[in-house]
């Protein structure tokens, strides 16, 4: 088992009744994925969260959660116990990380029947991804402000057509400038950051069985098959269906281009592989920190 954490138990609430007054031995981590929330403590602060924010209460301090009508939470408590990680009252931003989410939703099945050395792993699991959603985050906080508003547009719109024009309107700069600045923050342009978003995106939609290739397609930003299939070849190498049927052998085997124009237009043209170090240190540094692994 876990010697530093140590799961407890886990539970979902989706009622907009508020919660009791009430406090925890151990330590709790709640995890919004509807509507909203407001949490007042008895130290005098006051949290609010939405869909995809973590509330961090450390052990023992009381507290009293106000819910909207359509919120829903996933929570668990766990004993912690000379930890690395710091149960600090705090709220997470995780942008909807698909795999907090479905951890959130694991614990809840390993808390019947109760399972304490998977639970008190997948924990661990928890808190590390967290700890690396907030390095990222306090990493883009230093970013040039047309910078950060292009990435928060690009991950929260990737499955619609974007150009380089648009991003450059939201951004308050030009083109040209915002070329610059991705490639001095990232080593890519913005194409190959959005690419390397979608990419992320239909590797995970790709380890679900239901999803076809067509649908894992539209998912991402792709309006016809033929065009995502090529554009996954050209990044990594191998089509959907070969990296479906072995991630772990194929997830890296990644190649690097830079589309031209619209993300419908043509086939994009193979680049040198000489350049996959400056994109590795660049994008993928980030988007490993969102995904674990690229």
């Amino acid at each position: 088992m876990n010697g530093e954490i140590v799961f407890s138990y886990a539970g979902h609430y989706h009622d907009n009744l508020p919660n009791p007054h009430h406090s925890h031995r151990g330590a709790e981590l709640v995890l919004v994925t509807a509507g909203s929330c407001e949490t007042a403590f008895d130290n005098g602060v006051t949290l609010k969260g939405g869909p995809g924010t973590v509330l961090v209460t450390p052990p023992e301090l009381a507290h009293q959660q106000s819910n909207s009508p359509e919120c829903e939470t996933f929570y668990a408590v766990m004993e912690m116990a000379g930890s690395e990680f710091s149960t600090e009252l705090r709220t997470v931003e995780t942008g909807n990380d698909a795999l907090i989410r479905q951890w959130f939703a694991n614990l809840l099945e390993l808390n019947i029947p109760y399972s304490a050395e998977q639970g008190s792993a997948l924990l661990a699991a928890i808190w590390a991804r967290l700890t690396l959603l907030e390095q990222q985050s306090d990493n883009r906080r230093t970013l040039h402000p047309g910078v950060r508003a292009a990435v928060a547009h690009i991950e929260k719109h990737y499955m619609e057509p974007i150009a380089v024009s648009e991003l450059a309107e939201r951004s308050g700069v030009s083109q040209s400038h915002l070329n610059s600045l991705f490639r001095r923050s990232f080593g890519v342009g913005p194409l190959n950051y959005l690419t390397a978003v979608r990419m992320r995106q239909a590797r995970l939609l790709l380890l679900n069985p239901y999803f076809n290739i067509s649908e894992v397609a539209a998912r991402t930003g792709f309006r016809e098959a033929n065009y995502f299939t090529r554009a996954f070849r050209l990044f990594h190498g191998v089509t959907p269906g070969e990296y479906r049927a072995s991630p772990s052998e194929t997830a890296d085997r990644l190649q690097v281009y830079e589309p031209g124009g619209s993300p419908d237009g043509a086939a994009p043209p193979r680049r040198s592989r000489q350049n996959l170090g400056v994109f590795s240190q660049g994008i993928l540094l980030i988007l490993s920190a969102q995904l674990g692994t690229v």
